[in-house]
Formats: structure tokens, C-alpha cells, sequence
């Protein structure tokens, strides 16, 4: 249940656009410099073909540019545009309101014990490499 009313606040909040979008647009880095999109999705915990769908939808909607990696050629570098960046921002602010919102009522002590638990659900049920 907490899950899904925390979703459902994240969707309500963001203007329609989903909360794998807003994650996106917060890992990207705000100063315009890309991301390899492998660390892109590493960083998100989403795959290849989930994440290359997501980023497609974001380019068709002028948020980011692919950048070939001038390293490889095979790979792709994320980067934000201006009006990214300005989505991004707005982004970050509403995830402020909302962490608020959720942190208020809990002292540091409380909170240091949430984080403990939340780690530990990384720990304990890693991401699936094989299938």
C-alpha cells in the first residue's frame, strides 16, 4: 500500500510524465556533461531495451540528445537539453516536497534506521544478472 501511494504522489506531481522519467532526469548530470547510458541504466536498475525505450520517448519530447561516445562507437552518451534541464529542475524540486513530506514526523535517529532498511533490501534481494 505505501508503495503505491508514494507512486501515485510521485505521478500526480510531475505533470503527467512517469517517475522512470524523472529518474532519468535526475541522474543526468545538470552541468550538461553526458552519462554513458551502460552507467545510466546501471544507476537506474533498468536494462538495455527498457531504458533505450524510456530515453527514446525523452528525446521525441526534446528533454535529451544521445551523444555518440567518442571512445566507442558502439556506445551512447545522455545528455540533457535546455528544455531537460529545465524539466530536470523542476523535477528535483518536487522530489524535495515530496521527501519532505514523507521525512516529516521522523527524528534523525528514525530516519538513519529507514535508510538502514532500505540498503538492505538492495543487499538482500540484488538485481537478477542471469536468466
Amino acid at each position: 500500500m505505501a508503495q503505491r501511494r508514494v507512486q501515485a504522489a510521485i505521478q500526480g506531481d510531475v505533470d503527467g510524465k512517469t517517475a522512470a522519467r524523472a529518474g532519468v532526469l535526475m541522474a543526468l548530470r545538470a552541468d550538461g556533461r553526458g552519462m554513458p547510458m551502460k552507467q545510466l541504466g546501471a544507476q537506474l536498475d533498468l536494462g538495455a531495451s527498457s531504458l533505450s525505450g524510456l530515453l527514446d520517448r525523452m528525446g521525441r519530447d526534446g528533454l535529451i540528445e544521445r551523444q555518440p561516445d567518442p571512445t566507442d562507437k558502439r556506445a551512447w552518451h545522455i545528455v540533457l537539453t535546455d528544455e531537460g534541464k529545465a524539466v530536470r529542475a523542476e523535477a528535483v524540486r518536487s522530489a524535495r516536497v515530496l521527501n519532505d513530506q514523507l521525512c516529516d514526523g521522523f527524528d534523525d535517529a528514525e530516519l538513519a534506521i529507514v535508510a538502514r532498511w532500505l540498503e538492505a533490501v538492495g543487499v538482500k534481494f540484488p538485481k537478477e544478472t542471469t536468466k
